[in-house]
């Protein structure tokens, strides 16, 4: 499918649930702005169980031509189980059993509008910060690389919020948050301010988050 000139794929999923994650690709495409920056966006979906993170590349083929990769899993555009809804993010995919080889493949009776908004709108606005040069993570210190992940991701659903964009909510960031932090230590007061101001705004931009992070508890 193509969205004024951009070119909008979603592949690696069956039919029915590539077509109705489609539509929720082309809105956070438009919503956000990437036609100006990117000529395409493929959604590369894998068969791995496992949580709602994703990678991203970026391709070129001749002069700027520019194309977003969103590399993610099946589960993240589809209704939480309850073995993965106990906890946010759900399991690491190495925590979790192999899945069976004739498993039935997710289809469009599993999606789940409100997370694939959220998960697309989230990843989507991570590409732009890169684009943009907002984002550098080669220049985040190698030990603080987990806990900058963390406080980004913050950052990120704050701003969706307060564009009124669909992002992951105050709750599920709070507790990934408490999740990775408090395996270091004991979360105080302060460590609970910090998250509110990266959700706020109040710590924005790459320096701020960094600046933070020694405050935290070390990873």
């Amino acid at each position: 499918m193509s969205d004024d000139g951009l070119d909008l794929q979603v592949t690696g999923l069956a039919a029915g649930l590539a077509e109705s994650i489609a539509p929720q690709l082309r809105l956070a495409v438009a919503a956000l702005d990437l036609g100006s920056l990117l000529t395409g966006v493929t959604v590369c979906a894998d068969d791995l169980p496992g949580s709602d993170d994703a990678w991203l590349r970026f391709s070129r083929r001749g002069g700027d031509l520019l194309r977003l990769l969103l590399y993610c899993r099946a589960e993240s555009f589809c209704q939480m189980t309850p073995d993965s809804a106990a906890t946010f993010p759900p399991r690491e995919v190495w925590e979790q059993a192999a899945a069976p080889s004739d498993q039935i493949p997710l289809g469009s009776e599993d999606f789940s509008r409100e997370r694939s908004d959220a998960f697309l709108h989230h990843h989507l606005l991570l590409g732009r910060d890169l684009l943009r040069g907002e984002l550098e993570p080669a220049s985040v210190p190698v030990g603080q690389l987990e806990a900058f992940s963390a406080s980004w991701a913050t950052v990120v659903d704050g701003r969706l919020g307060r564009a009124g964009l669909p992002g992951y909510s105050l709750t599920e960031r709070r507790a990934r948050f408490s999740r990775l932090f408090s395996a270091a230590g004991v979360l105080m007061p302060d460590h609970w301010q910090i998250f509110q101001a990266l959700w706020d705004g109040a710590l924005s931009t790459q320096k701020d988050v960094v600046g933070v992070l020694r405050q935290l508890p070390r990873l």
